[in-house]
């Protein structure tokens, strides 16, 4: 322990004398640790967990009990009550109070509530908003709610709305379609997102305006007994769900399972194992930074060290003196960075605001994750000055004092156990592909890295013979790469590790893109905008096309009908009887709409003449081949206009058939004569803006959707967005960031060298060279790096998201491969990978041209020339 301590002492001193050095390790270290402790504390803020969310769910009360209204038993989740294990089929009406308080047993206090949907009436148009109807002055209750002005509701035509709805105490809020007056006399702060409360809330009496709307019971229980997890099982019996304050606080095992369907497992799958991935790479990361740092700092060192070893002192004390300085630096470093990384959190979430003057939970700090990141950057400081502590101990003590270099070579490298390394992190890849293992995808992303730093060495040596043709400062540069390996083998491994990382994101991004528009099934054109509703009258309509033709001068608008039976509910035209492969695919406008050439024109994409005309002469058109059978289409309609008649109508029109490359909306289009001809009634139900001729902005939409749901409930004004590309969102932050990772990583190897190969700066200006020259030898250092490194490293990327595309692709359940409406099947979509190839080749290339721009720009030009000891 005193050998320990004294090299604890030593390593201190020289920490504090060399300043710079110190300090740039600790910011290679503590900035990773900082930025994870930043991120993990914001995040536990913002995510509230069951426990946090109870001031909002349960108040003051011990539990609360909703009424799923079916017949029990049932199987609820002990912390998310609305996930259910058992479902039965059957329902039952409500319950009254008086069997609530028998369910929950004797000394049961149930106050009642009510939660719906409603809308209010917000100046020319309509919102949406959070109905909760319960005598808010109990107790129990007012805990839920911060009460901002006024006082919660007395009286039956008095409402307290939150802040987001913007109406101030004495106003008048009109709510519902029908204008019901009511007065508002206080307002409350929205619940925070993570509740998953809408933000709009309106709070009244219970009965005052939920009554015949479709809304949920819910009870919250005040008692003197904790609602024990027996207690939840028996209430469980009769149809409700508990949320037990009692429960949460001590859980029972084995009660947290989750439901999971298709697109949960293929988001886990696909985003499940980035951010360890992430963190285990900038790990790495770390390790290899520094790692060179601890080693120039040797150097520096190498007469102190030598006069220890002179004096007596051993091999292992050497090493543990060099161990000594990863272990201040790492610790300190660690924990300076996460105190620093709290504080910054600190900062972002009082910047932010915390409820109720923000959207954010209490502020939380998770403990054993900061303890587990500043045990990973320690141990990262540990494992960087391992190999240096191990170069220390094999010094030639006479050299050192000399001031000589030392003699040895670095080494070449090991290229076959870097190959057998790298295959093993292909196999656990591969093996995490099959079996959706996190640590197997992690261990071979990890041996895949321990691989090309171990082929790195050899890598540049085999490039070493290849700069005889280049000019100069470049062939210097490449040279003294490639004798100081154990130096820029690190740092090109570094370096590639954040390009893989920008590689992995950005594929994934571009492949997560890919996925969703091979998957998107449209029930519009992309980019078309609907007014469309089924039960709107004619008076309506007429209003609805004035207000379209006031808001959007000269737009066409195409129009679509459909055949309605006797109560004016829309004919449904089936053609699966009559060999149409493709019209089982439910479509909300039909699978044959009622049109014009107007219509046609919209469905097709394009301009038809011939079609047009045999639409007019009263011929329907018809994009499935199989659905035309001797000039004729058979269509099957759910019932006769003015029958009671149970079997389904069958109708057979005269059809053409017009080829269309790739899926359609629709099956085809039929003229409205063909159906007024054989007295059926027809109504419109759509009137659609073709985006071939306009595609309306969000502003022109939303100036359209406010006037128009003003004239009735019944309407809706949609635009057809596409595919989600929302992966592509991100990519510029990424790009910045992997940007700056691969510069910092090149721009720290790039230091070092030049401090490392201060003596051959001496010996160029003792030759005669200019500044100049010894600028370009730097930026040639850097380029040397980053061209090496970013390269591989994007392929290495790539290998990655393969991975995890082939995971996607093997463990996420298939549905049956969808039909358009005209026949066309569309393809599974599979192992989707899309690589951006151009985004590649100018990050592979303007990397390290923008490297060497920045090294040669910040390079030191004057250099002291010493005499040195032959």
């Amino acid at each position: 322990m005193s050998a320990v301590r004294a090299a604890l002492r030593i390593s201190r001193r020289d920490i504090w004398r060399a300043k710079g050095r110190s300090l740039l390790i600790l910011v290679m270290i503590g900035l990773p640790v900082l930025a994870i402790t930043a991120a993990a504390v914001y995040t536990s803020t913002r995510d509230l967990d069951p426990r946090e969310r109870l001031r909002w769910e349960l108040g003051s009360a011990a539990a609360l009990v909703t009424d799923t209204e079916l017949v029990g038993p049932i199987r609820q989740n002990a912390k998310q009550p609305g996930l259910f294990g058992e479902l039965p089929g059957k329902a039952r009406p409500p319950m009254a109070k008086a069997e609530i308080e028998a369910a929950l047993g004797p000394g049961a206090r149930v106050i009642r509530s009510f939660e719906g949907s409603e809308e209010y009436q917000e100046r020319d148009s309509y919102r949406g908003a959070v109905i909760w109807e319960a005598d808010a002055r109990d107790p129990v209750t007012t805990s839920r709610f911060h009460l901002l002005d006024g006082r919660f509701p007395q009286a039956e035509d008095e409402v307290a709305v939150s802040d987001v709805v913007g109406v101030p105490v004495g106003n008048v809020l009109r709510v519902t379609r029908d204008g019901i007056a009511k007065r508002v006399v206080g307002v409350v702060r929205a619940s925070p997102p993570a509740v998953n409360y809408e933000a709009r809330q309106i709070i009244t009496l219970p009965g005052t305006l939920l009554d015949g709307v479709s809304h949920q019971s819910r009870w919250r229980i005040e008692t003197r007994q904790p609602v024990t997890w027996d207690r939840v099982r028996q209430a469980n019996e009769k149809g409700l769900t508990v949320l037990s304050r009692a429960v949460l606080d001590d859980p029972p095992d084995g009660e947290d399972w989750q439901g999971s369907t298709a697109l949960v497992q293929e988001q886990a799958v696909e985003f499940g194992q980035t951010p360890a991935l992430v963190a285990a790479v900038l790990v790495t990361q770390v390790v290899l930074l520094a790692g060179p740092a601890f080693a120039v700092g040797l150097r520096r060192r190498r007469r102190e060290l030598a006069l220890i070893a002179a004096q007596g002192g051993s091999a292992r004390q050497l090493k543990l003196i060099v161990i000594s300085d990863g272990l201040v630096l790492g610790a300190g470093a660690s924990v300076l960075g996460a105190v620093l990384g709290i504080g910054v959190a600190r900062v972002i979430v009082a910047a932010a605001g915390q409820w109720p003057d923000g959207e954010l939970g209490p502020f939380d700090v998770p403990v054993g994750l900061v303890a587990l990141t500043v045990a990973l950057g320690t141990l990262s400081g540990l494992v960087a000055a391992i190999v240096p502590a191990v170069q220390a101990a094999r010094w030639d003590v006479a050299a050192a004092l000399a001031g000589r270099r030392d003699s040895r070579r670095d080494r070449a490298g090991r290229p076959l156990l870097g190959t057998l390394v790298g295959v093993l992190g292909i196999v656990a890849l591969a093996y995490a592909a099959w079996t959706v293992r996190l640590d197997a995808y992690i261990a071979g992303a990890l041996l895949g890295q321990l691989g090309l730093v171990m082929i790195t060495p050899w890598l540049i040596r085999r490039i070493g013979p290849l700069a005889g043709r280049l000019p100069l400062p470049l062939r210097l540069a490449v040279r003294d790469g490639v004798r100081n390996r154990g130096r820029t083998a690190p740092a090109v491994v570094a370096v590639m590790a954040a390009a893989a990382t920008f590689g992995m994101i950005v594929v994934l991004s571009d492949s997560s893109v890919a996925r969703n528009e091979q998957g998107y099934r449209s029930l519009y054109t992309q980019g078309t905008t609907a007014i469309y509703g089924a039960e709107v009258t004619e008076e309506s309509w007429r209003t609805i096309r004035g207000i379209a033709a006031e808001t959007l001068p000269r737009v066409p608008l195409a129009e679509a009908f459909a055949a309605v039976d006797g109560k004016g509910e829309p004919l449904r035209a089936d053609l699966r009887e009559r060999g149409c492969d493709g019209c089982g695919v439910y479509r909300m406008w039909g699978d044959l709409p009622l049109g014009g050439p107007d219509l046609l024109r919209y469905v097709l994409g394009r301009t038809d003449p011939a079609a047009e005309a045999a639409l007019v002469a009263g011929r329907a058109i018809v994009f499935d081949p199989g659905g035309v059978r001797n000039g004729e289409v058979a269509l099957t309609l759910p019932q006769q206009r003015g029958t009671t008649d149970a079997e389904p109508a069958r109708v057979s029109l005269p059809a053409t058939f017009v080829q269309v490359d790739g899926p359609t909306t629709v099956a085809g289009v039929a003229p409205v004569t063909a159906f007024t001809s054989r007295e059926y009634a027809v109504k419109l139900t759509h009137l659609l803006v073709d985006p071939q001729v306009r595609r309306l902005t969000p502003a022109e939409v939303r100036r359209l959707d406010g006037p128009v749901r003003a004239v009735t409930a019944r309407v809706a004004v949609v635009t057809e967005p596409g595919p989600n590309t929302e992966g592509q969102r991100g990519l510029f932050v990424f790009v910045i960031a992997a940007a700056l990772i691969a510069l910092g990583a090149t721009f720290s190897a790039t230091a070092l060298a030049a401090a490392d190969a201060r003596g051959d700066m001496e010996t160029l200006s003792a030759l005669g060279a200019r500044p100049r020259t010894r600028r370009a030898v730097v930026a040639g250092q850097a380029a040397f790096i980053a061209g090496l490194g970013v390269p591989v490293g994007l392929l290495a990327g790539l290998v990655l998201a393969a991975v995890q595309s082939a995971q996607i692709a093997i463990n996420v359940p298939r549905m049956p491969p969808d039909v358009a409406p005209n026949g066309y099947r569309f393809p599974d979509p599979g192992f989707v990978l899309a690589v951006p190839w151009a985004q590649f080749v100018v990050v592979a290339v303007g990397l390290p041209l923008l490297a060497a721009l920045v090294a040669a720009l910040f390079a030191r030009t004057r250099v002291r020339v010493s005499r040195r000891v032959a």
